[in-house]
């Protein structure tokens, strides 16, 4: 593992003038019913390290992080976490462009002085609905919360239920999961850009 105050300080250089919340306001706003139907929130660099360190995936994971944003958690778990794959799936266009648009400044200016730390990990955004997307080979996967309905959940869980390999390691935040076939981990407290919320931790 890369030395964690190093990576906070690429991770500060490479986020140090991009607003999400800016982003996921104007791409919104672009997509007709998105406002009403998702959510954006961001996941402070030291709380996505202890839900990590929480969750225990294995050390060559491949992660998932549905609902991606601007790539922040995306980019945090390749630089910080020995996972194979960091992978992030984003449906709206303003924020898949911006985590693409980072992703060509990180291979430019960051990824080339890091290359020997790196090793063979890969990074990955895709621009896509999370309900469509293939989720086979997932080791870990973050599910932030970017529903506002039930239906979208439950088809959610059953999609989980349906590809997700055993020991599939499933972190979900604010919203439990509520089919009892997933085997409970517990749950805790961290803070987020919007506050205090909980994270819960469950197994395929």
């Amino acid at each position: 593992m890369i030395n964690p105050l190093y990576v906070q300080t690429l991770f500060n250089h490479l986020f140090s003038n991009v607003d999400g919340y800016h982003i996921a306001g104007r791409a919104q706003g672009a997509t007709p019913g998105s406002r009403e139907a998702l959510l954006y929130g961001e996941i402070p660099f030291k709380t996505w390290q202890k839900i990590v360190t929480r969750a225990k995936p294995k050390s060559d994971a491949v992660f998932f992080d549905l609902g991606s944003g601007t790539g922040r958690v995306v980019f945090q778990s390749h630089l910080l976490f020995d996972f194979k794959k960091s992978i992030g799936v984003e449906l709206l266009d303003g924020l898949h462009n911006k985590a693409s648009e980072l992703e060509k400044d990180f291979q430019k200016a960051i990824q080339p002085q890091i290359s020997h730390l790196l090793g063979e990990r890969k990074l990955e955004f895709i621009h896509g609905n999370i309900l469509h997307t293939d989720l086979h080979e997932a080791d870990f996967i973050l599910l932030p919360h970017p529903f506002k309905k039930e239906e979208d959940f439950l088809l959610l869980e059953e999609k989980f239920l349906r590809e997700l390999k055993p020991k599939t390691k499933i972190v979900t935040l604010i919203r439990d999961l509520r089919n009892p076939a997933f085997k409970y981990l517990g749950f805790e407290t961290y803070e987020f850009s919007w506050g205090k919320s909980s994270a819960y931790f469950y197994e395929i």
